[in-house]
């Protein structure tokens, strides 16, 4: 192998790997916004199960309500059926 050929392989070696520095860096921005949507994902996810865990659990502190609504709403179904 010549010595033009040594420096040639050499400085395609050297664009490697400043290619694939360039690309991991690229690639480690991507995860990490990547990340940052997935947890502000969870976050919001997280926050929705406890909203609907508290209206359950405060429908299930006044089951009365529940009950009463339903009556009032067959009633007047069945007021509007008459008509």
């Amino acid at each position: 192998m010549s010595y033009k050929q040594m420096a040639d392989t050499t400085n395609t070696q050297e664009r490697s790997a400043t290619d694939n520095i360039r690309e991991l860096s690229e690639a480690s921005k991507q995860l990490f916004e990547a990340g940052k949507q997935l947890t502000d994902n969870l976050a919001e996810l997280s926050d929705r199960v406890e909203h609907a865990s508290e209206v359950g659990s405060n429908l299930l502190k006044s089951p009365w309500l529940i009950v009463g609504g339903s009556v009032l709403a067959g009633l007047l179904l069945i007021t509007l059926a008459k008509k």
